[in-house]
């Protein structure tokens, strides 16, 4: 009883975890690989021009997702894919649905045709905020929303009266908004050349209360390749989905030693860290805080924090959400700390190289630098007291989201027991200022 009420509880607050982030795809893949390698779904157009990992990515000043591994490209009558939220989001839990993507557009068309948009978490179908690119008639774009109808396109509203070029980078914010009553909701279109507003602006289109069906909720974002007569040829990169305009954001690359398998090159499981950012002087004060949890393909997290200035700091990464489930050892970044500007914040990789960690304090597995674990009673050490509690639960078969699951399989059993006795015999614990 006892154990079913924890496992119950370990539930709870993993889906209190997962609810904290949304998505966040750089394309971080290898060229030529296809998007369903890398948790994309294909749901239409069979093998015709199947949506592959494209290079180069694409790049916009400012935006922290930008220069990030590779990109998507979209051509016409092919493939389409979604790739799902992290949390879906609906009209009791969100106000509104952003996404944010860069745009490289290398061909239009007249009447033009939608590339990317919403989906409901269980449908292929109701496509919601469709982003749409056409000729202007003159050698230029024109990018347009409408909400989730056909019928919306001949409200010409939906289209952005300026002309922006082929050939470009922008930056193109998508906003699907949830209002009281039916057939009311909104969508809107942010549509940047250069920088990202601090605070949310007036729209470049919109917003517009279509009277086509609501969505209610929204759990998928799409890429379709539209019509061959209609479809833009597009790049895509870095797309991010939110429920609030942008915060100063981090997109952090780390890896657990227990999680990290070699062979795969991923983590067992995706699971939360906690990174606290902290003056680079003594007494190294905690400024904010934030959650995310790390893609286990990726190794990718986006960390948003709200509280925070232009200035330079260091990240006091902590495995795991709660104190009570952590069994890493606590990783600083590298010595001197980051700098960072409000509102851009930074790309860090702690895989690439030992110093990623203040006082080279990582593992190299594999090709890449992990962050240890082990430290069960999270005492900054990992020694005798961590493998004795870690033999305990092995003896008493224990099981589920505990502080002695140090591979992410909810089993404790000899290969967590390697994990804590090899580190320990090392000596190994935290280093920080």
């Amino acid at each position: 009883m006892k154990r079913a009420l924890l496992g119950f509880i370990m539930l709870c607050m993993a889906v209190s975890v997962s609810a904290q982030q949304r998505l966040a795809e750089n394309f971080d893949y290898p060229v030529g690989d296809s998007l369903g390698a890398h948790g994309w779904t294909s749901f239409s157009g069979g093998a015709t021009n199947r949506l592959l990992v494209t290079s180069p990515g694409l790049s916009y000043a400012g935006y922290p997702l930008s220069g990030i591994g590779n990109a998507t490209t979209l051509t016409t009558t092919g493939q389409d894919a979604y790739t799902q939220f992290t949390s879906s989001a609906d009209s009791t839990n969100a106000k509104a649905v952003y996404a944010f993507f860069l745009v490289n557009v290398s061909s239009v068309q007249n009447g033009g045709d939608y590339f990317l948009a919403f989906l409901p978490g269980t449908s292929t179908t109701f496509y919601s905020a469709r982003v749409f690119a056409r000729s202007n008639g003159a050698g230029g774009i024109n990018f347009g929303i409408a909400k989730s109808s056909p019928q919306d396109t001949l409200n010409a509203a939906m289209w952005s009266t300026s002309s922006y070029n082929l050939n470009t980078t922008y930056l193109l914010v998508s906003k699907y908004e949830f209002r009281p009553g039916a057939s009311n909701d909104a969508v809107s279109l942010f549509i940047f050349s250069s920088g990202l507003p601090v605070t949310e602006p007036a729209p470049t289109v919109g917003p517009i209360a279509f009277t086509s069906g609501d969505a209610f909720s929204l759990g998928r974002v799409a890429l379709r390749q539209g019509v061959a007569t209609r479809a833009p040829g597009i790049t895509v990169d870095g797309i991010l989905a939110t429920t609030s305009w942008f915060t100063t954001v981090l997109n952090v690359k780390l890896a657990v030693q227990g999680l990290y398998n070699e062979g795969s090159g991923q983590h067992s499981v995706n699971d939360s860290v906690t990174i606290y950012l902290r003056n680079n002087t003594t007494p190294y004060a905690i400024v904010d805080s934030s959650t995310a949890v790390v893609d286990k393909v990726s190794l990718r997290g986006l960390f948003e924090f709200a509280n925070v200035t232009s200035g330079n700091y260091y990240m006091d990464v902590r495995y795991r959400k709660s104190p009570v489930f952590r069994n890493g050892v606590t990783t600083w970044s590298r010595t001197g700390g980051e700098a960072l500007t409000q509102y851009n914040g930074f790309s860090y990789d702690f895989t690439d190289a030992a110093n990623k960690a203040y006082g080279d304090n990582q593992l190299l597995k594999g090709a890449i630098y992990v962050t240890y674990n082990g430290d069960v009673n999270q005492d900054g050490t990992v020694d005798a007291s961590d493998a004795s509690a870690v033999d305990n639960d092995i003896s008493n078969f224990a099981s589920g989201y505990l502080n002695t699951d140090l591979n992410g399989d909810e089993f404790i059993d000899a290969s967590d027991a390697a994990v804590t006795d090899n580190n320990a015999f090392n000596f190994v614990g935290s280093v920080t200022p």
